[in-house]
């Protein structure tokens, strides 16, 4: 178990004034079986109408609206969280648990995850988690961590047959082959140690429990990980959406921040 300070800042800049802006946003944290949230404050700019609310994923939401004139828009989420409180998450509702066994357009496999997959032969009894890891395993050893090279609309068949990519990538193949084999399996948005940005792994269901999984570096998810964030794939679990009314550019910076406390 570890004690974490988290910090997550997200602004946008426009390049001429926008109004009538409607947003909502997936950047706080909440508690669960393998983390609590002890402390969380969010600060958001404009901040004229504003609401808290779930989604139907269970991810807590801002929803905000502004009428009035503005240049920038920000959003910075503090607190505190223990972590590593156990090492899986028990499913709820069984009927909820099918949504995630089915591919969507991110995910949907094409020849190259396909010949992918052929590399790997299981036994009828090799539970899910074993399945999952072995994905895990071999795409750490082939694909390469490559920044620039994706876009946030690359898809796991356009990632895999460039070969390269960053976390959203990643966890889009390895949730491709996990439905290719009828596991479902659940994309993830959170904070892990240290300094950059935000990350993204994936969560796969095994007899009744969820079992988290960062293909990215290898690693079953243990205390250096934060959730924020569930979904089928990225779209879910979009930080940030919004819509304004003003012919404008916008340039989005966002940092993160997480330490060791205790």
């Amino acid at each position: 178990m570890k004690v974490l300070h988290f910090a997550y800042n997200m602004s946008l800049k426009f390049d001429a004034p926008v109004e009538k802006h409607r947003f909502t946003l997936k950047c706080k944290p909440r508690s669960g079986e393998r983390q609590e949230i002890t402390w969380i404050t969010a600060n958001v700019y404009p901040n004229e109408f504003l609401s808290n609310a779930e989604d139907s994923f269970g991810n807590s939401c801002i929803y905000g609206y502004t009428e009035r004139k503005h240049d920038h828009f920000s959003v910075n989420v503090i607190g505190t969280a223990r972590t590593g409180l156990a090492p899986w998450e028990t499913a709820g509702e069984t009927h909820r648990i099918g949504m995630f066994r089915y591919q969507t357009p991110y995910t949907m496999p094409g020849p190259h995850i396909k010949k992918f997959a052929e590399r790997f032969s299981f036994g009828e009894d090799t539970p899910s988690f074993e399945k999952a890891r072995a994905f895990m395993t071999e795409l750490y050893s082939t694909f390469e961590y490559a920044q620039g090279v994706t876009r946030i609309q690359t898809t796991a068949e356009e990632a895999m047959a460039l070969g390269k990519g960053v976390c959203q990538d990643y966890s889009h193949i390895m949730l491709s082959l996990c439905r290719m084999q009828n596991i479902p399996a659940r994309y993830v948005v959170g904070m892990l140690m240290g300094e950059g940005a935000s990350h993204a792994w994936v969560e796969v269901y095994d007899k009744g429990r969820w079992f988290a999984l960062d293909p990215t570096n290898n690693l079953v998810v243990d205390d250096q990980h934060i959730r924020i964030s569930i979904g089928r794939d990225y779209a879910d679990c979009t930080i940030n959406q919004g819509v304004f009314v003003g012919e404008a550019n916008q340039t989005q910076t966002i940092s993160v921040l997480v330490r060791e406390i205790g």
